[in-house]
């Protein structure tokens, strides 16, 4: 689960680099007191991300919704939703074999 969390955001991270000089053409950050959150971005190469979180108490940690937009090297756009939850990280793309997200909906 942490894994498929990390090498997301890893991906993002590798799609950003290669354009360092995109430029930024939105940002939001907010963090509440309450433990709840939401963030966006977007630049002008195809990047967006955006995500908002709340707290629903110790045990069960944070629920998280958010996507995630960006041009890949073959020049297609991919876009990934997703819900981060106590069942783990569930995500959803035209891109993202049905059959990977119900192996991981069970893990």
């Amino acid at each position: 689960m942490k894994t498929l969390i990390a090498f997301t955001l890893l991906a993002l991270v590798a799609v950003a680099v290669a354009n360092q000089n995109a430029k930024t053409l939105r940002y939001e950050n907010v963090q509440e007191g309450d433990g709840s959150y939401k963030f966006a971005f977007e630049s002008d190469d195809g990047i967006a991300r955006q995500e908002q979180g709340e707290s629903v108490g110790e045990e069960a940690g944070i629920n998280v919704q958010g996507n995630f937009k960006f041009v890949a090297d073959d020049g297609q756009e991919y876009e990934v939703q997703y819900v981060a939850d106590k069942d783990g990280f569930h995500p959803e793309g035209a891109h993202i074999p049905k059959e990977y997200v119900q192996t991981l909906s069970r893990l």
